[in-house]
């Protein structure tokens, strides 16, 4: 049996070593007979000797299932690679069903294909191991890799295109670690292919994406339109969609273009545009309109997505995103109403007029201070009409805010009667004397401590169920018992056992991963 132990997970992406000394993802040597032969009719992979699996199919289920997948004890092996990816949605259906069927204590070996221009997104997708079959052929047909794509030359060296691909590789397994690999995908956009099954797996496997898909990354770089469709931007968007309830007592909504800086209120724009609106601000809901976000309630605007992405300004909206940023505003006013909606936008911006509520007033934003006025103007005039008379606490509503979206809706009556609190570099959310929740303003989070993770338990919320022991530095997946839907990588969450507190972490892989692992660290404790 080779050990198998996980170090990193990106979504479906993992990298580890087996048996100590073997990186994964990896490519194998067909010539090697320690790595792979033929014996016998058997495959033999890494010592490990591998049999056909094939359960009771219908005639439903027969043609994704058919060639049938080889299991050895730690690998499942996909049969005629090179065929199945001339079939990307056949391939892609295969993978989701040999990891739904087999879980993840396999790592998966797509047989006979180790295109470098495919193994960024087959990563992606799941896949851990190749071999060099044809790499050795093409290299006899003298086709050299490149990072441009092939090439035809007079003499191919093996060599040279199989370190091509080792780099390639070590490349993704660092962008594994690093959480960069949904960049490196999008960015190596030289295969078609590639291309192809990476919007199969954004559009038609969305919610299976999404369970596996980090809470957060280190930062999104949204370089292509393919960026709209990244798992945690369609998970923030729907939350804004259809679950976000704006804050009492601001009854006018005033919509305004993002900025280059993050937060937005640090920009020299928003700055202006704060001291336009001045004292009204605390009857004004400020929401900021952007790609590939789409919509940003200034509460939010220290959260992921919003605080962690870039993308190319062109003064200049693609179909893509206009769509986009349509549909989430037409959502959010369905599900929250205004006594007057006012947008304060860039005339290539005025395409949201048609989403937003009938009596919408349009300011036209110039970046003059004639413009600021009209604003200021505009919004005293709605607010002398509709006065509100909800006093509130605008810092502790904005952390609120910022619990509901990390946590849910759940932890907003646990919060009433709290105080912010500033200690040191960090504030905290006090309540009876005792921090219950201390924000990152690093990470833009809270993280959750002794007091507050009885909530958790008491809602069945962001829970890790571990065996009955003290946890230390470290859980590992092996002492998992179970976890709660909601828990992704990333999160913040409660480590118990039979409801008994046990401390508190991040998850380090999919709850998924914890279940059916035995290595790797699934929690990182915190106290």
């Amino acid at each position: 049996m080779i050990m198998i132990i996980d170090e990193a997970f990106f979504g479906f992406a993992r990298a580890g070593t087996m048996d100590g000394n073997t990186p994964y993802p990896c490519i194998l040597d067909t010539t090697d007979p320690e790595q792979l032969k033929l014996t016998d009719g058997s495959l033999v992979i890494l010592g490990q000797k591998a049999r056909p699996f094939r359960e009771k199919e219908t005639d439903e289920t027969a043609d994704f299932r058919n060639p049938v997948e080889w299991l050895s004890e730690d690998i499942v092996i996909i049969p005629d690679g090179a065929q199945l990816i001339q079939r990307p949605r056949k391939l892609i259906e295969k993978l989701s069903y040999v990891r739904n069927k087999h879980g993840m204590s396999k790592l998966i070996y797509l047989q006979g294909i180790a295109d470098p221009y495919l193994i960024p997104i087959l990563v992606y997708a799941g896949v851990s191991i190749f071999d060099d079959s044809t790499i050795r052929m093409e290299s006899i047909k003298g086709i050299k890799y490149t990072i441009f794509g092939r090439s035809k030359a007079d003499s191919a060296e093996i060599t040279d295109n199989i370190d091509f691909i080792r780099k390639l590789i070590k490349a993704v397994s660092r962008s594994i670690h690093s959480g960069s690999i949904r960049e490196i995908v999008e960015k190596y956009q030289i295969s078609s292919k590639a291309l192809e099954i990476m919007r199969l797996l954004d559009k038609d496997y969305e919610e299976e994406c999404e369970k596996f898909f980090p809470r957060r990354t280190p930062y999104i770089k949204a370089n292509s339109l393919e960026s709209l469709r990244r798992p945690d931007l369609t998970r923030y968007r729907e939350y804004v969609s259809n679950q976000y309830k704006k804050p009492s007592g601001k009854n006018v909504a005033v919509l305004m273009p993002c900025s280059a800086r993050k937060p937005y209120s640090t920009s020299k724009s928003h700055k202006r545009i704060i001291e336009a609106i001045g004292k009204m601000r605390n009857q004004v809901h400020e929401l900021i309109v952007t790609s590939p976000v789409g919509l940003v309630p200034r509460e939010l605007e220290q959260t992921y997505p919003a605080s962690s992405y870039d993308i190319p300004v062109i003064g200049e909206w693609y179909d893509d995103e206009k769509s986009m940023i349509s549909n989430i505003i037409g959502a959010f006013f369905k599900n929250n109403s205004y006594d007057k909606v006012v947008a304060f936008v860039d005339k290539d911006l005025e395409f949201i007029m048609d989403s937003l509520p009938e009596g919408s007033i349009l300011v036209s934003w110039d970046r003059s201070d004639e413009s600021l006025s009209r604003l200021r103007e505009t919004v005293s005039s709605i607010i002398s009409e509709h006065p509100s008379s909800v006093k509130t606490n605008y810092k502790m509503e904005r952390y609120t805010k910022i619990a509901e979206y990390q946590f849910g809706e759940w932890i907003a009556k646990y919060l009433e009667g709290c105080k912010i609190v500033r200690n040191y570099n960090s504030e905290m959310v006090v309540k009876d004397g005792k921090p219950v929740l201390i924000f990152n303003e690093m990470l833009g989070k809270f993280t959750i401590n002794k007091q507050s993770a009885p909530w958790f338990i008491e809602n069945g919320k962001f829970l890790v169920e571990i065996d009955d022991f003290k946890p230390t530095a470290n859980i590992y997946a092996v002492g998992v018992l179970s976890t709660t839907p909601d828990v992704r990588q990333e999160d913040e969450v409660v480590l118990h056992h039979k409801g008994e507190l046990k401390g508190v972490g991040i998850a380090k892989m999919p709850s998924r991963a914890m279940i059916d692992l035995k290595k790797g660290v699934a929690v990182k404790v915190r106290n």
